[in-house]
């Protein structure tokens, strides 16, 4: 029985199509399904700048910066073995409510880190550091009163 030559390529066409259509189908779903997983959170920024005993507030909380606990930071204008570190003590507020003190560890060599603050919040808030200023060195003393703190506060919110 001979075998048509366009029969087999009006086949494999067939097939080819069919594959197609269905990634195409697969293709689809996973876009419609990625895009109505990014429109069910939305993300709101906050930045704060503030010196120690001021607050940031942003809708019914509040991040008090209390003060500077320690800060073994390498002086700028010296080489140093160990790079050291600040701890930073802030207090959160939702309204006139203490929730509770946070400490914020910062090492010299680290550009940002995030904490979750989640434990005082019912939705997910994440603070990431931004600096510490001034930063040390061996010709000037800091006022505690001098201090810094940048922060940027990420709320998540749920539609």
């Amino acid at each position: 029985m001979p075998v048509n030559q366009n029969t087999i390529r009006n086949d494999i066409n067939n097939d080819f199509f069919l594959l197609k259509l269905a990634l195409l189908a697969v293709f689809a779903f996973l876009f419609t399904l990625s895009a109505s997983a990014q429109q069910e959170e939305e993300v709101v920024q906050y930045f704060l700048e503030t010196y120690p005993g001021e607050s940031f507030d942003f809708k019914e909380k509040k991040i008090v910066f209390r003060e500077v606990l320690v800060d073994s930071r390498c002086p700028s204008d010296v080489i140093c073995v160990r790079a050291g570190e600040a701890k930073i003590l802030v207090e959160i507020f939702k309204g006139e409510k203490s929730l509770g003190q946070e400490i914020i560890t910062v090492g010299a060599n680290v550009n940002s880190f995030k904490t979750s603050l989640a434990k005082f919040f019912e939705e997910e808030l994440d603070i990431e550091f931004l600096s510490l200023s001034p930063y040390p060195k061996t010709s000037r003393k800091i006022k505690a009163s001098n201090y810094q703190l940048m922060l940027k506060v990420t709320e998540r919110l749920e539609n």
